[in-house]
């Protein structure tokens, strides 16, 4: 199993600090779109090298497991485990099949996973994998490429990555480019856009109530004013969605 990911777990870990609005503004609009996490259940579908899987952990979280079909990223995680233990398990395995892990978890997270999917089947089967984790109540929260990220050339690069697109005017399914720096090294990846009724769509042909797109949100630490301009147009949202049924962790 192998993904465009391999070899790149120690790029990813420095990604927290070489990119500061992950720190910044990613991290606690995930943290607010879940409604917290304390107590709860934790599946990390496409974990990478663990760096959401022990933010949960630190967060107060029941049990948290992070999946991932990258051996590489699981092989790291495992290893920081090892180093720093918080009780995170991790899995390499298919994020888009999830039938071993049907029904065990409160709070399903899956950060930029979806804007991975190439296809609208493969977008479908993602969320259709999240939904069969989740327990009667639970949610689902995707921080995923905002369907309205500015195509301006070079717009991002003062947050340290550039989005690419070969035509501004885009469409469902349609690459782009993530180039970034971390430490001195480059690397690209290629996501794919999927508009917000892309996105509903799949959810809601998943079974998941209640799809809400969340604002950003920024961390308690003044540093709103640094990114006055990435907030106007941010690159990333979440999008949250619901299991129907009862629970007492929501």
């Amino acid at each position: 199993m192998t993904s465009q990911f391999d070899g790149m777990a120690a790029l990813h870990e420095r990604s927290i600090d070489e990119l500061p609005f992950r720190r910044h503004i990613e991290m606690p609009s995930v943290l607010a779109a879940a409604g917290g996490v304390e107590g709860r259940r934790v599946l990390d579908l496409g974990c990478g090298s663990g760096l959401y899987a022990r933010f949960f952990a630190r967060n107060g979280a029941a049990g948290v497991l992070g999946v991932d079909r990258s051996p590489g990223l699981i092989a790291h995680a495992r290893h920081r485990e090892e180093v720093e233990p918080l009780g995170v398990r991790y899995l390499v395995h298919d994020e888009a099949t999830t039938d071993t892990l049907t029904g065990a978890f409160d709070l399903a997270v899956s950060v930029y996973a979806l804007s991975y999917a190439a296809t609208p089947a493969a977008l479908a089967r993602l969320c259709a994998a999240a939904r069969a984790t989740l327990a009667p109540g639970g949610r689902f929260v995707a921080a995923t490429l905002n369907p309205d990220f500015a195509t301006v050339p070079h717009y991002y690069r003062p947050y340290g990555f550039d989005l690419t697109v070969a035509d501004p005017h885009l469409c469902d399914g349609d690459p782009v480019g993530l180039h970034a720096r971390a430490d001195g090294e480059s690397f690209q990846v290629t996501a794919y856009y999927w508009s917000r009724e892309a996105h509903e769509r799949a959810l809601t042909e998943a079974g998941f109530t209640d799809v809400a797109w969340q604002s950003p949100r920024t961390a308690a630490d003044g540093s709103a004013s640094l990114f006055a301009r990435y907030l106007a147009a941010p690159h990333v949202l979440a999008v949250s969605a619901r299991v129907p049924g009862d629970s007492s962790l929501r």
